[in-house]
């Protein structure tokens, strides 16, 4: 089976939740080919190079803090969003990334001149490896003027175009929209009304519509705990649904399957009924998100909750005063992006 992550902007956390699940209850998933435009392409990244969830969290919540504090948000002068995702990428992908995925990573990019829809997966460098991401999470005005070159060319966001790659009709799509993806919300008031945006199923919602507004606007720690959860419970729902929960040592049996063309049954003693398996499914029904990973939100949430200077900034007053003060905070940050270029 190969994978597919919807972009999103900063709902990517909710990949986070999906990706934390198959790891611990179906990394046999993880073997095939994954796919995904903008913030999916880099969560297909991650999974692929197997970077440890903790630090994925602790670098998309830096995005997001980063993005908040300015005068004007994530569009303040002094927010790169590029030169944010760039240096996490540096700091965090190692130094083979681009052997490692070269062949199973297949990301989507919109070609600036035609609009037409690119997938490029063979990656020579480290450096073509992050180009393409990069352009792939590259939004006109929002990301910058100017969209970056892959191979001399120019690319934008791949969601433009197609922003949930299907590689095949093996492939789970995976979106925080509620839709038609394998794996998604399921929003409990029901439309009978679904747009297609660039491959990608949305209900008409009052949900997804908030989910839409979130996507250039990161919202407040708790909402992202919140998102990661659901990605995770979702995710956990469509492996119960699809029996695709299998203890150890069946799952060592499948991952031979899978590398074997052909193979003698009576090698292998594969139980399709194995009790293991029921009790780890069982124990699925009740399991959350990592401890690594609620902490991770939990310290968010306190530094952002906690302290007096917090507490002064929550205040009316002090929020109105923000307000009127802004027309003069704009152009000083510009000042300070113009200098620390």
């Amino acid at each position: 089976m190969n994978l597919s992550f919807a972009g999103c902007g900063f709902l990517g956390i909710y990949h986070v939740g999906v990706a934390v699940c198959f790891k611990k209850y179906a990394p046999h998933l993880l073997l095939g080919k994954i796919s995904g435009a903008s913030f999916g392409a880099l969560s297909a990244c991650c999974l692929l190079c197997d970077l440890p969830i903790g630090e994925i969290t602790s670098d998309v919540l830096r995005v997001v803090r980063e993005a908040r504090s300015g005068s004007l948000g994530p569009f303040s002068p002094s927010f790169n969003i590029q030169n944010v995702l760039l240096e996490g990428m540096e700091k965090y992908l190692p130094e083979d990334a681009h052997k490692i995925v070269s062949g199973k990573l297949h990301i989507s990019l919109t070609r600036v001149y035609d609009g037409k829809n690119v997938i490029v997966s063979e990656f020579p460098t480290r450096e073509d490896l992050l180009q393409a991401v990069m352009a792939s999470c590259f939004v006109p005005v929002f990301s910058g003027l100017l969209p970056p070159r892959f191979h001399g060319i120019r690319y934008m966001d791949g969601g433009f175009s197609d922003n949930l790659p299907v590689l095949d009709e093996n492939t789970i799509t995976v979106s925080p929209f509620c839709g038609e993806s394998d794996i998604c919300p399921r929003d409990l008031s029901s439309q009978l009304f679904h747009v297609n945006l660039a491959n990608t199923s949305i209900e008409l919602s009052k949900q997804n519509m908030n989910r839409f507004a979130r996507i250039l606007f990161p919202p407040k720690p708790e909402v992202l705990s919140n998102m990661c959860k659901q990605g995770f419970d979702d995710a956990l729902r469509f492996l119960h649904r699809n029996n695709l929960i299998s203890c150890t040592r069946c799952l060592a049996v499948q991952s031979t399957f899978q590398l074997q063309d052909v193979l003698d049954d009576t090698t292998y003693d594969y139980d399709p009924d194995c009790e293991e398996c029921k009790t780890h499914r069982q124990d699925a029904l009740v399991d959350d998100l990592p401890d690594t990973v609620m902490t991770i939100f939990q310290n968010a949430i306190d530094s952002a909750n906690n302290g007096i200077v917090n507490w002064v900034m929550k205040q009316r007053a002090v929020r109105y005063l923000n307000l009127l003060t802004l027309p003069y905070r704009v152009p000083i940050d510009i000042m300070y992006a113009t200098f620390t270029k």
